[in-house]
């Protein structure tokens, strides 16, 4: 099914194996079996204690956040330490993007490694306050902390992590919504130059990782040389697929271990819902480990040749303006603006004087948000209107699509 040089890393990495979830990605398709505590520490030992010397362990590896910024993790750290000590240390599993479920795979499946890597973090950085943030409705997901939650407790006295659950949503995941969530304000963004006096939980210094990037510092910290994998959800029309792959694999490799055949592929939409649209030729030899932040948090959306891009194209559009915080022009107007003239398109409507208007809303849009929201409808639908340029003159000219 792979190539001969593909690799699937299962056991010793970050999951046990591929994990396929339905539509709901929240609700594995398989059975998932969480990894009791007992198991955790069989396989991997005791966990370390936390030293602010573990950043030059982390800084050596280049390690990257794994929640789609890939903003490097020791520099978080030395701001940290550079901030009176008795902060707070959130580890965030609430995956607001629909097209990604890496973090309910990583918790549902191995949650003491993040529970970890949340004690060693807090630890290292001097904080006295530990919090796991998820999102309503993924009763799996909590259930699978809470228990392991438990099970360490029963082991013995634990430093305290709490669980707060907040309302789903694309934006309620995003770093800056969780701050102002857990500092008692509604979940959403903060402006994009918000004063620094709000930018930790209640004006205390805050570092906030993504779970898959605490799981990564529990490895780091046993010293284990662990590879840089990547662990990517390929989201299809029969699911989602959760792998953990090397970084030398190429796009081809994981859509075939996501259970896709490329065969059959047109395009694929890199990084999910604010990504890019790359034509299939292009992009089916590509290595991932020279895709960098491309992949956001890790998300590969492949279109059967069958299907139209733009009318998908603008269904995520769609979404992007209903999911909105509605905080500024761009948000309120021009996203749903966009989305509506963008399903004309697709619909074969409005020839040329629409398409140019859609031009015309990506530069009045481009750069003008409160938050990076109006980015991602910029991003799929102008890489969109490249990738399938044949599609669009169809559309446009003729009045019809080619699928």
């Amino acid at each position: 099914m792979f190539s001969s040089e593909t690799r699937l890393a299962t056991g010793a990495g970050l999951l046990p194996a591929p994990i396929r979830f339905d539509p709901v990605h929240a609700v594995p398709i398989e059975a998932v079996f969480a990894e009791s505590l007992h198991q955790h520490t069989v396989r991997l030992g005791p966990r370390p204690v936390g030293s602010a010397g573990l950043i030059d362990v982390i800084d050596t590896r280049g390690e990257g956040g794994r929640g789609g910024a890939w903003f490097p993790v020791a520099a978080k750290w030395r701001s940290m330490l550079a901030q009176p000590p008795g902060g707070v240390v959130v580890g965030n599993g609430a995956e607001g993007e629909p097209a990604s479920a890496k973090d309910a795979a990583v918790l549902q499946s191995r949650p003491h490694l993040v529970l970890d890597g949340i004690e060693i973090a807090a630890e290292a950085v001097g904080a006295t306050e530990m919090v796991i943030w998820l999102h309503e409705g993924e009763d799996r997901t909590e259930l699978a902390v809470r228990e392991a939650l438990a099970q360490r407790q029963r082991n013995g006295p634990r430093p305290a992590i709490r669980v707060e659950v907040g309302p789903a949503g694309y934006l309620t995941g995003e770093s800056s919504a969780v701050i102002r969530a857990l500092s008692g304000g509604p979940a959403l963004p903060m402006f994009r130059h918000a004063p620094a006096t709000v930018s930790g939980v209640g004006g205390r210094p805050t570092l906030l990782h993504n779970v898959e990037t605490l799981a990564r510092i529990a490895l780091a910290a046993r010293d284990r040389l662990v590879p840089d994998t990547r662990l990517l959800t390929i989201t299809g029309d029969g699911g989602q697929s959760v792998i953990e792959i090397e970084p030398d694999a190429r796009i081809t490799d994981a859509v075939l271990a996501g259970g896709v055949d490329p065969k059959t592929l047109q395009a694929v939409l890199l990084g999910g819902y604010g990504g890019q649209w790359l034509p299939w030729s292009d992009a089916a030899g590509l290595p991932l480990s020279a895709l960098g932040k491309s992949l956001g948090a890790g998300i590969l959306i492949p279109l059967a040749r069958d299907r139209c891009g733009l009318r998908l194209t603008a269904e995520l559009d769609r979404y992007l303006a209903a999911a909105s915080a509605r905080q500024c022009g761009p948000c309120m107007f021009g996203l749903p603006a966009l989305a509506d003239l963008f399903r004309q398109v697709a619909d074969g409507g409005g020839g040329r004087r629409r398409l140019r208007r859609v031009r015309e809303l990506l530069d009045e849009v481009t750069g003008r948000g409160a938050c990076h929201l109006p980015e991602a409808a910029v991003n799929i639908t102008t890489t969109a209107l490249a990738c399938f340029a044949a599609d669009v003159d169809s559309h446009v000219n003729r009045g019809r699509c080619l699928h």
